[in-house]
């Protein structure tokens, strides 16, 4: 269990909470002193998982009669016109000298003049601001009461252990995919039929599907919540495992999660994992689109949606991700994974059942392709102005993704995508814990009146292409 000392004061607001709060209640809590509070942390081992999350912002004291955040954020400008700020738990922080150095990359960039407190505290796991200190604080407050309610049950959450990871559980889904790889071997190997080699085809797209969503925990940092460590495992599994460039990946997820379905058009910025060449799902998407050919692509895209995430999907990204790369580690994975690949279906006694292996397994393993669009293709668009500003961030996450119901025992098959409410509002959070947390996150959505979506795969699978007819046959009515 997570311990997460908040504070005397905390600790006494917090007394109250018991095991059965799913319908956890939101706190009248100073929210100055709530600032304080949750920056003061420690680090606790588990007694049989990975490390636990820390979090330990650089405590601020803010004075009551502190500036509003507009207000602090233009004093301070009118000084140093280059300086660009983020606010963080009421400090503004210049990072000028930073965005060249985020590990997340420059998306941090898109949050300048911007109060990104949940954007952070979801995506981060331990003190990155001690070496840090604000130029200017200001006066927190939030118009939206999904602010605090959010911030509340994230609080909760810790106290709970829910961003505990399971060494355990881990060690069961590897065994299991282990099991996958050893049945493909023996079926390539042991057996002659070509019916067994298909069969083949269906474990191996199954193992490189598994190893997908582990590269997907771990380059999350939900595994050891160490970011090298964690990084390392994300590329054994991903790059070695599956051939995808788990940097690339993990750099483009970072944008996705931080500005989920967002567009900026003046900087020309979208989601790059929302945006595909193919198809325009939302009509805010529309003006990136401008050549003859990919017109005659979204005329048709609800036909020609499946059939490019089963086919072409797995070459496309596997292509994609490595056109650019000049990491040696990455070439390094990627080679051994077509050495191990090649060196299994190799064993097979003709080219032809080469080539059908492969080409099957690939389409099976498209599925997961789709299985990582249907919950957000059919779900609303936003810009990046409106970003923390008009639309608060943690309602964004909810109001942008699609869970997936389905029975317990097919969680495995869903890889944690199933519950994308829960991962895009508590990134950090490992996937073994999401079905209990949706409990929660259910209660605060129908107290604060947020709907919280949830439907079978085949009607998200159904959604997904009436809102590809849909933009069709809007975008062949804009004028643009």
């Amino acid at each position: 269990m997570v311990s997460h000392r908040l504070g005397k004061h905390q600790s006494e607001c917090n007394a109250s909470i018991s095991a059965k709060a799913a319908t956890f209640k939101i706190r009248e809590t100073n929210k100055h002193e709530l600032a304080a509070q949750d920056s003061e942390t420690e680090e606790d081992s588990s007694r049989n998982g990975f490390s636990c999350i820390r979090r330990s912002n650089c405590a601020l004291k803010i004075p009551a009669d502190a500036p509003t955040r507009t207000e602090a954020y233009k004093a301070y400008m009118s000084s140093h016109p280059t300086a660009k700020l983020i606010g963080i738990n009421g400090g503004w922080y210049d990072i000028s000298k930073f965005i060249p150095h985020h590990p997340g990359g420059s998306v941090i960039a898109q949050f300048v003049g911007k109060d990104a407190t949940p954007v952070f505290k979801g995506l981060h796991t331990k003190d990155v601001l001690k070496n840090m200190r604000p130029v200017a604080t200001y006066r927190l407050s939030e118009a939206d009461p999904a602010a605090e309610a959010f911030a509340e049950l994230h609080q909760f959450f810790i106290k709970q252990g829910f961003f505990q990871t399971s060494a355990v559980w881990y060690a069961g889904k590897m065994a299991f995919a282990a099991s996958l790889l050893a049945l493909t071997l023996f079926l390539v190997v042991g057996c002659s039929s070509w019916y067994w080699h298909c069969l083949a085809s269906c474990s191996l797209a199954l193992f490189w599907q598994q190893c997908g969503f582990f590269m997907h925990d771990f380059m999350h940092s939900q595994g050891f919540h160490e970011r090298k460590i964690d990084n390392w495992i994300g590329l054994a599994c991903g790059t070695l495992g599956v051939g995808v460039n788990s940097f690339w990946w993990q750099e483009e997820h970072y944008v996705h999660h931080a500005l989920t379905n967002t567009v900026d058009y003046e900087n020309g910025f979208f989601d790059p994992q929302m945006k595909e060449e193919s198809w325009a799902q939302n009509k805010k998407l529309f003006p990136f689109f401008t050549t003859r050919l990919q017109r005659a692509l979204i005329a048709i895209q609800h036909w020609t949606f499946l059939p490019i995430c089963i086919i072409v999907g797995r070459p496309y990204i596997v292509i994609a991700a490595i056109v650019s790369e000049r990491r040696p580690i990455v070439w390094l994975a990627l080679i051994l994974h077509i050495i191990w690949v090649s060196v299994l279906l190799c064993q097979l006694p003709t080219w032809t059942q080469v080539f059908v292996t492969y080409s099957l397994a690939s389409m099976l393993e498209g599925i997961l392709h789709v299985q990582l669009l249907v919950n957000h293709y059919c779900k609303p668009f936003y810009e990046r102005k409106e970003v923390c500003e008009e639309t608060n961030w943690y309602r964004m996450q909810v109001e942008c993704n699609i869970n997936i119901k389905n029975p317990v025992w097919m969680d495995w098959f869903h890889g944690g995508l199933n519950f994308h409410i829960e991962h895009h509002l508590f990134p950090l959070m490992p996937r073994h814990r999401f079905r209990e947390a949706s409990k929660h996150i259910k209660a605060v959505c129908a107290r604060l009146g947020i709907e919280y979506d949830e439907c079978y795969w085949t009607t998200a699978l159904v959604r997904t292409l009436q809102q590809l007819k849909n933009a069709a046959v809007v975008f062949s009515l804009d004028p643009r």
